[in-house]
Parts: structure tokens; C-alpha cells; sequence
């Protein structure tokens, strides 16, 4: 992450109710996920004051916050064993994530004419009309290709996921059908990159 190229406030404001909700769903206490979420961003704070290189901040925050977590787990002696259950399904052999750690890999499964729009529109926030000019294409073509895009994320998730939602219908979590096993290597192999 680069100080010419990622506003720090724009990130902050981006995902720290995503981060919050997150978090406040593994520790179950709003005081608690309040301090976590601000230690992560603190750590934020400190790489891109660093200069320190974060090839996808999005993904970077989510793996701070399992990981500060983890350590408040430690701290507070909850047996590894019980950390491991809240943070990770092992016996289903899928792991719980943030809707962040899905729609990335996810699309990338997409074909790259619709995968690489997509992920320009909504995850880099590039607009549509710049999305465009890099796609050589005019601008109502764009739009199409990133609205079947979509679609075709929304179908993708809908054939290999069970997902799970709130009584307001927002999205709580998923976990990928046993019988997905592309979609899950692909996931257990885009959350293992994360981590190094």
C-alpha cells in the first residue's frame, strides 16, 4: 500500500463497519469488537504510515482481524481448540468468512471478460467509464458486462454456497456445499496467500 495511490481515511471509512460487524459476530460483545476493530485499523494506520506494501487491503484487513482475535482468545485463555470452532468449521471442512474473503476469490472463478470489470467496478471503485476506456469498449458495454457479471457471481454463489441472512435479509455468512470441491481448494488456496 502506497501513500500516492490509497487514502487512508477513504479505507478506514470503507470497511470499518464491515470489520466491526465481522468481528462483533466471533467475540459476541460490543465493547470488545469496538477495541478490536480499532487495533486493526491502528495496524492500518502503521503499515501505510511504513510505506509498507498491501497488494489487497481488503483482504489484508480481514486476516489482521482473525488475527487479532486469535490473540484476544489467547489472552483471555479460551482453549485453542474452542478458538478454532469460532473462528474456522473444520469438521464440516469449510471455514466461516466475511463476505470479503468470498466475493474476492469468487471471482475470480468468473471468465476473465467478466471477472476483471467486475472486480474494477466493485472492489477497486474504478468507474464505469474508466473501466471502459481500459476495455476498449463504450460505456454502456461496460455496464452490461459488469451487471452479467454479477449475475453470474450471484449464480456461482447460489449453486456452491449455503448462505445464511439476517432477519433484515443481510448477509450473515456462508459455507460452501460439500459437494463444491473447486470452489473450496479455490478458497482454502486464495485464504492460504492471504496469510503469508
Amino acid at each position: 500500500m502506497k501513500k500516492e495511490c490509497c487514502n487512508i481515511n477513504e479505507v478506514v471509512d470503507e470497511f470499518y463497519s464491515f470489520l466491526k460487524n465481522y468481528i462483533l459476530k466471533k467475540v459476541q460483545d460490543t465493547t470488545i469488537a469496538e477495541d478490536i476493530v480499532q487495533e486493526v485499523m491502528l495496524q492500518l494506520i502503521e503499515s501505510h504510515q511504513k510505506n509498507k506494501a498491501i497488494a489487497n487491503v481488503k483482504a489484508w484487513l480481514f486476516q489482521v482481524a482473525r488475527n487479532t482475535i486469535h490473540d484476544y482468545f489467547n489472552k483471555n485463555n479460551i482453549d485453542s481448540i474452542e478458538i478454532d470452532e469460532i473462528l474456522l468449521d473444520k469438521n464440516a471442512q469449510t471455514f466461516e468468512l466475511s463476505v470479503y474473503d468470498y466475493i474476492i476469490p469468487m471471482i475470480q472463478l468468473l471468465p476473465k471478460k467478466y471477472a476483471e470489470p467486475l472486480y474494477w467496478s466493485d472492489i477497486d471503485k474504478i468507474p464505469q467509464i474508466e473501466i471502459a476506456k481500459k476495455l476498449n469498449i463504450n460505456l454502456s458495454a461496460a455496464k452490461m458486462r459488469i451487471q452479467r457479471a454479477r449475475i453470474q457471481l450471484r449464480e456461482l454463489f447460489v449453486d456452491s454456497c449455503d448462505i445464511e441472512y439476517d432477519a433484515n435479509g443481510n448477509f450473515v455468512t456462508c459455507t460452501v456445499k460439500k459437494n463444491c470441491t473447486t470452489v473450496q481448494n479455490h478458497l482454502d488456496d486464495f485464504k492460504a496467500e492471504v496469510k503469508k
